[in-house]
């Protein structure tokens, strides 16, 4: 994903995003392996985002994550967001691949539900003060990234459908707190991209900031974690 030669090393820790309503954080599995919680390397870039990747056998995966400073979409405050890129890199076949962002540690007093749109898979949690959505693309998205090959192998067309009728492959909601990318399987040397960001912003029905903000396509995303301000 990136050069490692200039990046400073860092801390290995589980890689989660601390929110006000409960913790994001990630699960993937390649096949039937699960990736452990703690990577193989980290490394902290000079504008304060980390790049962390697992070495397991047939594939590298990397994960950038930081928060980025995105102007909103109707001109309005800003809202806190960040973004976490995954990408699994294949040097033997991968038999399948499965990417879930799931928020824990919910208050008492808080509640989540999907709350997707056109392209967009996004679960959003909220109470009396706060709403937190965190999401990335939906199956008809995935399977128009497949098309285009240029974030997921082309090769994917065969099995990604384009809408959300297939049990097999897409996204899915195992909880009302979780999403589940169920992806096909990787050839050698294939890659697979995929953006999750999650924002927050104060509760207000006229303005869910949050939710609109997570509509974030990858490259804007990768632009800002890797040359923007990071909040960290």
């Amino acid at each position: 994903m990136l050069p490692t030669d200039d990046l400073a090393p860092a801390d290995r820790r589980p890689a989660v995003i601390d929110t006000p309503l409960g913790i994001v954080g990630f699960d993937v599995t390649l096949g039937s392996e699960a990736l452990p919680a703690t990577p193989n390397a980290v490394w902290r870039l000079a504008n304060g985002s980390h790049l962390h990747r697992w070495q397991q056998r047939g594939a590298t995966v990397d994960l950038l994550l930081g928060g980025i400073d995105v102007p909103p979409w109707d001109g309005g405050a800003p809202v806190p967001m960040w973004a976490a890129i995954w990408q699994v890199r294949a040097t033997e076949t991968v038999p399948a691949l499965t990417i879930s962002a799931e928020v824990t540690d919910l208050p008492a007093d808080a509640y989540g539900s999907p709350d997707p749109a056109e392209c967009l898979a996004a679960i959003t949690i909220e109470n009396d003060h706060f709403m937190v959505s965190f999401g990335g693309p939906d199956t008809e998205l995935l399977a128009m990234q497949a098309a285009d090959g240029r974030l997921m192998p082309t090769t994917w067309t065969q099995h990604l459908p384009t809408d959300d009728t297939t049990p097999d492959y897409g996204v899915h909601y195992p909880t009302p707190h979780r999403i589940t990318w169920q992806l096909p399987a990787l050839a050698p040397q294939e890659a697979a991209r995929l953006c999750i960001p999650t924002a927050w912003s104060p509760r207000d029905d006229d303005r869910p900031a949050a939710w609109y903000a997570i509509d974030l396509p990858l490259d804007t995303a990768y632009h800002h974690l890797t040359t923007g301000q990071v909040d960290c």
